[in-house]
């Protein structure tokens, strides 16, 4: 096989969001005096994930979740107005981080570095060009990213909460020389200037805000070294932590080898265990070349094999664990799995004779 067949078989990555966003967009539905139900069942989401802000979720739910809270408020700049409202504390630890800088240009610099605890779908950075920061927001295109095809809403909340952010941390308006988004424009543009107070371009090649390089300078009303080295501390802890991630076949097997006492855990336990649609999740085992079925056979198999080995274990109670319902069809699957009956492959064990092929 050559080079460019594997670079073509690996599945891609897909970038994740933080629950923290999931939550704000929820929140601010639900101040709106409407009934969040539909949000939930839209987006596939499960409110108990709402208890874990570090959590993160895939770009398809919070694409369905876009697209639902805009459709229950009825509201063309959904976006905006939730950026509007930004509070820091919906990035978790990122907001805390931000909240103990000494500088606005400090702010930014820790906003780049860290951007990817509550997005992996977006790098924001700021360069300076003849006095004017250009702070980008740019959509990452080397991923599975619903971004790329429903960046509106998103995107438009992100600059807006930037400047909602600003005056927070401080206290002092943002005055932008531009305000330029990627996507097309509305036909009403009278709520991006009320928000943004500056002229706002569409059609542009990059979602970016154009300010004063003095901006940098401004110091940060909240800030505290010692608290930001331990804020910094934890971030990168989390950050480490997110890049040692594994392939969602891995992931369901471990889920499946915790769910399985007795009885077989549905796709769609796992799913919401996951934190992703169960739509999604066979989307993503189809690319790593297995399905949900395969998997739950391949972990009985090596729980199986596991608990064989303890003598203090029957075979009916292997079984019953198994989530097979009579011994019978355990019989079948462990012949399957191995050639021998469950009794005949422990009697082998015991004596030490089995030959090694069966583990593999």
């Amino acid at each position: 096989m050559t080079d460019s067949a594997n670079l073509e078989s690996k599945p891609m990555e897909e970038a994740k969001f933080s629950i923290a966003i999931v939550r704000d967009i929820i929140q601010y539905v639900a101040a709106q005096g409407i009934e969040i139900n539909g949000l939930y069942s839209a987006a596939s989401i499960d409110p108990a994930w709402l208890d874990d802000p570090d959590g993160q979720v895939s770009g398809e739910i919070l694409k369905y979740l876009w697209r639902e809270a805009v459709k229950l408020t009825s509201d063309r700049y959904l976006g905006l107005h939730i950026g509007e409202a930004f509070d820091l504390s919906a990035i978790g630890i990122v907001g805390y981080v931000l909240l103990n800088c000494q500088t606005y240009g400090q702010v930014l610099e820790k906003l780049s570095q860290y951007t990817r605890l509550f997005s992996q779908g977006v790098a924001i950075h700021h360069t300076i060009s003849h006095g004017w920061v250009h702070c980008d927001c740019e959509i990452i295109g080397n991923v599975k990213n619903y971004l790329l095809e429903e960046p509106q809403h998103p995107i438009e909340s992100t600059f807006a909460a930037l400047f909602t952010a600003t005056q927070q941390l401080t206290g002092k308006s943002l005055q932008a020389y531009r305000v330029w988004f990627q996507h097309q424009s509305p036909e009403d543009c009278s709520e991006y200037e009320r928000i943004f107070q500056t002229v706002v371009e569409f059609s542009q090649p990059t979602n970016r805000i154009f300010f004063d390089v003095n901006c940098l300078n401004w110091s940060v009303r909240s800030a505290n070294p010692n608290l930001l080295s331990v804020f910094e501390q934890h971030a990168a802890i989390m950050l480490k932590k997110q890049n040692q991630s594994h392939l969602y076949s891995q992931k369901v097997m471990i889920a499946i080898a915790q769910n399985l006492q007795g009885d077989i855990p549905l796709i769609d336990a796992i799913a919401r265990g996951l934190k992703i649609s169960v739509r999604q999740l066979q989307r993503e085992l189809q690319s790593e070349n297995t399905s949900y079925q395969q998997l739950l056979d391949k972990t009985r198999r090596e729980l199986a094999l596991q608990q064989i080995q303890n003598p203090e274990t029957s075979i009916h109670d292997i079984a019953f664990l198994l989530g097979f319902s009579e011994p019978s069809a355990f019989h079948r699957a462990f012949k399957r799995w191995t050639g021998q009956t469950p009794r005949n492959y422990r009697t082998l064990l015991e004596k030490k004779s089995i030959p090694s092929n069966l583990f593999t």
